[in-house]
């Protein structure tokens, strides 16, 4: 897996050695009379002038590699889109990490509230503690574009953190005595300890 950190630091460095040997070169040698004139005849004459459409070039080389970065933090909002749940077919790694975090790629099955169901893959960060929960069958609420439904956006995914085996005793405890003191029906009851028992 690659991590983006890296990439990050790498650009960082490249950004740093860009720009500072270029502004280096100027200030030492700058003809500081010719600023003070403004004879930029004189200016152009020496070269002196001539870095700083390097220094621009350097940075616009560097800013367009870290492009895709700023695409996975903020990717460009959809016109006109339209919320929907959506259910998890198909999970994959996409092989990038930022911070740490996996990017995951998903199969969709997208459920439009006014239009029929379609498949479609997105990509989105999760946190690291909660990537082994994203399985088929979690569900999510997506944006899409309703004229090109393959363009969506995970908004949110409806992950819920299995409970430990402790966690899951206590809450049986306490179900059995709400039920003991008659605060919860037998029908409640039941429905209830079902949902524990499915989620250990």
């Amino acid at each position: 897996m690659k991590s983006m950190r890296w990439i990050l630091i790498i650009s960082g460095i490249g950004i740093a050695v860009g720009c500072a040997v270029p502004v280096i070169e100027i200030l030492q040698s700058l003809d500081w009379e010719a600023v003070r004139t403004l004879d930029f005849p004189r200016l152009l004459g020496d070269g002196d002038i001539l870095a700083v459409p390097v220094i621009l070039v350097v940075m616009g080389i560097v800013g367009f590699t870290l492009i895709p970065v700023f695409r996975i933090f903020f990717p460009a909002a959809i016109k006109n889109g339209v919320e929907a749940e959506a259910e998890i077919l198909k999970v994959w790694d996409t092989g990038t990490t930022i911070n740490d975090d996996p990017q995951i790629g998903m199969l969709l099955k997208v459920r439009p509230s006014l239009a029929a169901p379609f498949e479609a893959e997105a990509k989105t960060l999760v946190s690291r503690l909660n990537a082994a929960l994203v399985q088929p069958g979690v569900t999510a609420r997506v944006v899409y574009d309703p004229k090109k439904p393959k363009r969506i956006q995970v908004k949110k995914l409806n992950i819920r953190p299995a409970p430990s085996p402790g966690n899951a005793v206590a809450r049986m405890e306490e179900l059995e005595q709400l039920r003991s003191r008659n605060l919860i029906s037998e029908a409640e009851y039941q429905e209830k300890r079902r949902e524990i028992l499915d989620r250990i």
